[in-house]
């Protein structure tokens, strides 16, 4: 018995972390971070605040508050308590002040998450319901909270401040594009599941970046002037391009790179433009940017919920492998060319075309082989038929063509030129060099074929035909009697 107790207690035996422990330790870091992030974050926006109202236009640390009680849980809101007190401190505030105050911003960012989890809206704000949800709960809603605390601080506090509105408004709106700007970007990030930015996105951030840098140091600088916001609504068409991707991604970066430059120019900007007590040009500046990335996200949503419908569309009438047209549009398609023709507008060859061989370099080189093979064998037909032909995979190893506008004897020379290309092709596999050839069937549309299966019973019917004959070749149906052509 003390031989079991003394090898528990051996040094050499697994030590094994209580889970309990590690998710008590993962909480607490994530409280520290958070309260430094919003200290921070806070000491930032403070460098824009108003010398005679002690508020400033832009709260960076209300989106991230934002993002992290998303992504971590309502309890970490608590974090807001310490670093509202320490900023308060810091600035000279009353404590009673920075507590409301610090109370108003858990309400904040607490409802909003709980509506948003409530309403299922997707952090990574792809869709036009998603975003729209978020700016209604996150950007608009929440902010109203933490404003109307803000006023009853300042009332409890008892000092001489500005109209009880302006004070609402100027509250309300630099928490809000804080939420709009940093906690956007805090959900669409961590929804990325990659901090990695494509190639694509990078050549749309890095000449956007540019612009949006020229044209917010441009207009900063004409900060007492009203043409600081003409200047500034050159940034709506920056957006709108950068949103054209369908992606949220890039047009909140430009809104944070935005937010940053207007942070970093409390050093440069005249004093008067942060001592007045009225809501002046900067505060227009700062609405135009909430107005300019609102509108970047509606895009944006818009855009992909566009290019999502397109897809759809796109799936329903091609085939994915091959990305020519499925059967079910060829067949629509030689139905309405079999109603013009009744119509004596215009002559159509159909065209069916069965491939040689396949099966057996499918069946050796498996299917990654073969459909290689069918994309390179689409290639080719696209090359050989016209523009105004219809070109469509009707399944497995078998395509159609419709020509237009296009006599027998005519058609005969394009499916012979299409029957020499496949024959030409090679195809270099790992057991060995792989010869695939087509057999061929064609019928001029008549009058005898009374819907679309009709005609493509007789193409195929020459294609098997053609086979029947030894294959590689170009078989005719005339009536019942298939004859042959060059």
């Amino acid at each position: 018995m003390v031989a079991g107790l003394g090898e528990r207690l051996s040094p050499r035996a697994p030590l094994h972390t209580d889970p309990v422990s590690r998710a008590v330790a993962r909480q607490v870091v994530v409280f520290l971070v958070f309260l430094a992030g919003y200290f921070l974050l806070g000491m930032a926006g403070l460098q824009l605040q108003s010398a005679q109202t002690g508020v400033t236009p832009v709260w960076p640390a209300s989106g991230f508050a934002f993002a992290m009680v998303y992504w971590f849980g309502v309890a970490q809101v608590a974090a807001i308590v310490p670093a509202m007190l320490a900023l308060g401190w810091l600035v000279g505030v009353p404590a009673e002040v920075a507590a409301i105050s610090a109370v108003g911003s858990m309400l904040e960012v607490a409802l909003p998450v709980l509506l948003m989890r409530h309403f299922s809206v997707d952090p990574g704000l792809r869709h036009l319901r998603d975003a729209l949800l978020f700016v209604a709960i996150g950007p608009v809603l929440g902010p109203m909270l933490s404003a109307t605390a803000g006023g009853i601080a300042f009332a409890v506090a008892g000092g001489e401040i500005i109209d009880p509105l302006r004070l609402w408004l100027l509250w309300w709106l630099g928490n809000s594009v804080g939420i709009l700007l940093v906690g956007g970007f805090g959900l669409v990030m961590v929804a990325r599941r990659s901090l990695r930015v494509g190639r694509k996105t990078a050549l749309v951030l890095l000449p956007a970046g540019v612009a949006v840098l020229v044209i917010t140091v441009a207009g900063i600088s004409q900060i007492t002037h009203v043409t600081s916001p003409l200047m500034l609504y050159l940034l709506i068409p920056v957006f709108v391009l950068a949103a054209q991707r369908g992606d949220p991604f890039p047009v909140l970066a430009l809104g944070v790179l935005v937010m940053i430059v207007l942070l970093a120019s409390a050093a440069w900007l005249p004093a008067e433009s942060l001592a007045q007590t009225d809501l002046g040009i900067l505060c227009l500046d700062i609405s135009l940017l909430w107005v300019v990335v609102f509108t970047g996200m509606v895009v944006s949503s818009a855009r992909r919920e566009m290019q999502a419908r397109e897809q759809v569309s796109w799936l329903a009438s091609h085939d994915v492998l091959t990305r020519l047209l499925n059967r079910h549009v060829f067949m629509e398609r030689l139905e309405n060319a079999l109603s013009r023709r009744a119509g004596d507008d215009g002559s159509y060859v159909l065209v069916y075309l069965d491939l040689d061989h396949f099966k057996a370099l499918n069946d050796a080189e498996g299917h990654r082989a073969g459909d290689r093979v069918l994309r390179d064998i689409s290639a080719i037909l696209c090359q050989e038929v016209r523009e105004a032909d219809t070109l469509a995979r009707l399944g497995g190893d078998e395509f159609g063509v419709l020509l237009e506008d296009c006599q027998l004897l005519d058609g005969c020379s394009i499916a012979e030129n299409i029957r020499s290309r496949i024959e030409r092709y090679e195809y270099v596999g790992a057991r060995g060099i792989y010869r695939v050839e087509a057999s061929i069937g064609l019928v001029q549309l008549e009058s005898r074929h009374g819907t679309p299966e009709d005609a493509l019973h007789d193409a195929d019917s020459a294609c098997y035909d053609a086979k029947r004959a030894g294959r590689n070749r170009v078989l005719v149906c005339a009536g019942a009697t298939p004859v042959t052509e060059g």
